[in-house]
């Protein structure tokens, strides 16, 4: 159910209000993209039937499911259609056009080749745990968890999230893990790791399917390398890839969880599998963070001066947003 996670903390003064917020999620569920419309976003139902509710409540757990649509238009045909034209014209007037003239040409030939084009469609699920006070995206990206939690803020103004980040840095943390061989309670390290520089030339060492405890290891991170991926298996019962931003990648539930279970009728699945997964996930998360020092408590950190700023995830601010994308390199939207 879920590939990854970015994990956010809501603030205590939100007060749950699943039928208040299903509905203002009606006033932006999906709508498929119309013939001139290069793309489309809307809330969907994650059960993936028609009629069934935009809000999904499992065991105290909520879930949410945003659709995006795009029409794939390449470049190369763009390109081509707009060449094309240039040439009609060339030759019907005898000069060749200008650059606002192939920009206006540009708008003209997507315009005509929009309703021709395929249409793509993606889904990110939301993990909404009230009893936790926590909220996760099922994002690639800081950037793309970012355009889903714009239009959640946008149904519910109350919901004010920020990023859960630990009161040690993951980086650190997996470094002292590997070269130990030690590490948190619960967790095992696992055959892959990526370690990169912290200079200029951000030299990278990527291991796969190999055995981490080897002084090879360790010798590149006493040389500076810091790890920015490790994988990790959670009490033998999931596997995980963690990032040096604290995002969480790569989730696989393992055999034990299944053993014992029948294979639930078709109409269960979905209860089952949002059971399963919120249930394991819910008890992990809170083992990861203390397995790192702990969650940062940003409004101590403020009071003493150690932390600088509270980092928001509220959009409808231009400025997270920009954060977030500069963050991640200048990313595409979720859609992309």
């Amino acid at each position: 159910m879920f590939k990854n996670l970015i994990v956010y903390r809501i603030a205590p003064t939100w007060q749950p209000d699943p039928k208040a917020l299903e509905e203002a999620l009606l006033a932006e569920c999906f709508v498929p993209c119309s013939a001139t419309q290069e793309s489309a976003l809307g809330w969907v139902a994650p059960r993936g039937e028609d009629g069934a509710p935009l809000l999904e409540q499992v065991d105290h757990h909520w879930l949410l499911c945003l659709r995006h649509e795009r029409r794939v238009l390449p470049g190369a045909v763009l390109r081509r259609h707009v060449e094309d034209m240039a040439q009609r014209i060339e030759q019907e007037s005898g000069r060749k056009p200008g650059k606002k003239q192939l920009r206006d040409l540009k708008e003209q030939a997507q315009h005509e080749l929009l309703p021709r084009c395929f249409t793509t469609q993606g889904h990110q699920r939301v993990w909404i745990a009230p009893r936790l006070g926590l909220l996760m995206v099922d994002a690639g990206s800081i950037s793309k968890a970012d355009g889903v939690i714009s239009l959640l803020t946008k149904a519910d103004s109350t919901l004010q999230l920020h990023l859960v980040q630990s009161a040690e840095s993951p980086a650190s943390c997996m470094a002292a893990w590997l070269m130990d061989g030690v590490p948190p309670e619960h967790f095992t390290i696992d055959r892959e790791c990526e370690l990169k520089a912290s200079d200029e030339m951000k030299a990278t060492v990527r291991y796969a399917r190999h055995n981490l405890d080897i002084d090879e290891v360790r010798t590149h991170l006493t040389s500076g390398k810091l790890p920015t991926r490790l994988a990790l298996t959670w009490r033998e019962r999931v596997s995980l890839t963690l990032t040096d931003t604290l995002q969480i990648k790569k989730i696989s539930f393992l055999d034990v969880v299944f053993e014992g279970r029948d294979k639930p009728a078709k109409d269960e699945a979905f209860d089952v599998d949002a059971a399963l997964a919120t249930g394991e996930l819910a008890r992990l998360i809170p083992d990861l963070i203390q397995g790192l020092g702990g969650e940062l408590d940003f409004a101590q950190a403020a009071l003493e001066g150690t932390h600088p700023a509270l980092p928001q995830a509220t959009p409808p601010a231009a400025t997270t947003a920009s954060t977030a994308s500069a963050a991640a390199g200048n990313e595409p939207p979720p859609w992309e």
